[in-house]
């Protein structure tokens, strides 16, 4: 993979982690990301990291079967 590519790759990444934040406050609009993919990639942040879990389950659910 060519430095281009791999650069090419890493502004995608960090695109798509923006575009999957769990607040939707700050995830970026459509023009932003367009800005995002059209920029340097020096200029883009790494987002904050989500918080990702699952919600807490009830007794009556673990105990089920199916």
């Amino acid at each position: 993979m060519t430095i281009e590519e791999t650069a090419m790759v890493r502004k995608m990444i960090l695109v798509g982690l923006w575009c999957i934040q769990t607040n939707p406050s700050d995830r970026p609009s459509m023009s932003k990301v367009i800005e995002m993919l059209e920029g340097n990639i020096e200029a883009l942040q790494i987002p904050p990291k989500p918080f990702l879990s699952s919600p807490p389950r009830s007794p009556v659910e673990e105990s089920s079967t199916y």
